[in-house]
C-alpha cells in the first residue's frame, strides 16, 4: 500500500507542475482573441473606471461537444520576465480587484458553435481608495469537455490503473483604476546579440515602470541601416508591467532582412500604449 501511495503522489506532483505551465501559458496569451481548447474569449482584458462600471465578455464554443465553464477570480504577481505566480495575499503595493467586481453568470454551458455574453460589474465603489486594483478572471472547463492532452489509462507493474485528464484554464486581467495616473516608463540596457550556432539575432532590454498604475502596450523594433534604409524587424503585442512591479526584462527575436547583417546602423525600440497608440517610451541603440 505504501508503494501505491508513493506512486500516486509522484504522478500527481508531475501533473500539477504540467498544469501550472499550461495555465500560465494561456494566462499570458497575447492575441486579440484568447483561446483555451475550444473556448474563444474576447476581449482579453477588462479595464474599469468609475464612469465605466460594466464590461462584457464574449464566449464561444468552437468544439463539437457541449462544454461547461466555471468562472472565478485568481490572484497573480508578475515576475520580471513576465511570468505569473499565483498568490493568496497581495504583495506590498498591490491591491486585488475581486472584492469590487461581480460576475454573472458564473457558470456557462455552451453547445457546439454557441456563444454567450458574460457581464462583469464594478461594485462597492464607496470602499475604493485611489490607485489600481487587479485580479484575473479564470475560466475553467468543469465537465462535458474533452481536455487536450488527455492520456489513456495506464496500468503499472504494480497493478495500479491510472488515468490522467489535464484540466485547462485561461484567465484575463481585470483592472480597476481610480484617480489620475502618474506612471512613467523608460527603456534601458539595450543589448544586441547574435547566436552563432542557431543564427538567431536578439535584442534585449529593460522596461522600467515608476508610478501608481500598470502599463500595457505593444513593442515595435526597427533597424536603420548605414545607408539610412528603415526595416521593421520585430513586433510584439500585449506587453504589460503590472503593479507593484517596476521592471520587465525583455529578449526579442529579430527578423533579419535579406542581405542585411546588422553591422553598423541603429535599432530603435518603440513602446506604444495599447488603446491610445501613444508612444510611451522609446530608445535607440547605435551599433
Amino acid at each position: 500500500m505504501y508503494k501505491y501511495l508513493q506512486l500516486i503522489s509522484s504522478i500527481f506532483a508531475k501533473f500539477r507542475f504540467c498544469l501550472f505551465i499550461v495555465f500560465i501559458f494561456f494566462s499570458s496569451a497575447q492575441s486579440t482573441l484568447v483561446a483555451q481548447g475550444d473556448l474563444l474569449i474576447f476581449p482579453k482584458r477588462l479595464n474599469f473606471e468609475e464612469k465605466n462600471r460594466t464590461q462584457q465578455i464574449n464566449l464561444a464554443n468552437t468544439g463539437k461537444d457541449t462544454a461547461v465553464y466555471n468562472m472565478s477570480f485568481v490572484e497573480f504577481r508578475m515576475t520580471e520576465i513576465g511570468a505569473f505566480e499565483e498568490i493568496s495575499e497581495p504583495d506590498l503595493g498591490q491591491k486585488f480587484a475581486a472584492p469590487f467586481l461581480r460576475v454573472y453568470p458564473r457558470v456557462v454551458t455552451l453547445a457546439p458553435n454557441e456563444s454567450q455574453t458574460v457581464k462583469v460589474q464594478l461594485v462597492n465603489l464607496g470602499k475604493l481608495e485611489e490607485g489600481e486594483y487587479r485580479s484575473h478572471l479564470y475560466f475553467r472547463a468543469v465537465k462535458n469537455s474533452k481536455p487536450l492532452g488527455q492520456d489513456e489509462a495506464k496500468e503499472t507493474n504494480l497493478g495500479l490503473s491510472v488515468k490522467i485528464e489535464a484540466v485547462f484554464g485561461v484567465s484575463i486581467a481585470n483592472i480597476i483604476r481610480k484617480g489620475v495616473s502618474n506612471t512613467s516608463i523608460t527603456i534601458s540596457d539595450l543589448k544586441y546579440e547574435e547566436e552563432i550556432t542557431s543564427n538567431n539575432h536578439n535584442l534585449s532590454f529593460d522596461i522600467n515602470r515608476v508610478g501608481n498604475m500598470s502599463i500595457y502596450g505593444d513593442i515595435a523594433i526597427t533597424y536603420t541601416s548605414k545607408e539610412d534604409k528603415l526595416y521593421e524587424v520585430a513586433k510584439v503585442k500585449g506587453i504589460a508591467v503590472y503593479t507593484p512591479g517596476t521592471l520587465r526584462k525583455m529578449k526579442i527575436l529579430l527578423q533579419k532582412p535579406k542581405d542585411i547583417n546588422f553591422k553598423g546602423g541603429r535599432f530603435n525600440v518603440i513602446y506604444t500604449e495599447n488603446e491610445s497608440k501613444e508612444v510611451i517610451a522609446q530608445k535607440e541603440l547605435n551599433l
